[in-house]
């Protein structure tokens, strides 16, 4: 609800809800991307592209895909709709801008991490170094971490590579 100024006006709010504005630069080709927050009602990838929809060709999840065919204004595929816990792989014509908006923000947000690779997101704006973003009861059991051109692998609890910070 919206409650405008009333000169010595008292309201009784049920909800105070903050909304977090994210913008992702992509480029031309594949882009590894991943939300802090998605809207609350609709997590559609028709609804969360549609902005860039004309340019975009594919979204890839974790042994989920979509694919976009514009001669017909249709997704199809695997993947209807986008978790705030997984990563995705987006394939664009141009280079673009994926804005949008939603909440809640959960920098503390639980991963139920299956063995072998996972796909996932970064729960925040910002970044954080690897050995910082990984608890110390689960640092020992990654081997390693890839991202878009980057890698970090674990030898023996010292992270060595180009994958410097979780963002």
């Amino acid at each position: 609800s919206y409650f405008p100024f009333v000169n010595n006006g008292a309201f009784h709010i049920d909800e105070l809800v903050i909304t977090f504005n994210y913008s992702i630069p992509l480029h031309q080709y594949n882009n590894l991307i991943s939300f802090y927050v998605l809207p609350p009602d609709d997590h559609a990838v028709s609804t969360i592209m549609m902005d860039i929809q004309d340019n975009i060709t594919l979204v890839v999840g974790e042994a989920v895909s979509a694919q976009y065919f514009s001669d017909g204004n249709y997704w199809e595929g695997s993947l209807m709709n986008l978790e705030i816990s997984s990563g995705y792989w987006l394939r664009l014509e141009n280079a673009d801008t994926l804005d949008g908006s939603g909440h809640p923000l959960n920098p503390d947000r639980t991963y139920n991490l299956n063995s072998g690779a996972n796909l996932v997101s970064f729960p925040s704006p910002g970044s954080v170094s690897v050995s910082a973003g990984l608890p110390d009861y689960i640092e020992d059991n990654v081997i390693a971490i890839l991202g878009e051109g980057y890698s970090a692998i674990n030898l023996d609890g010292l992270w060595q590579g180009s994958l410097l910070n979780f963002e």
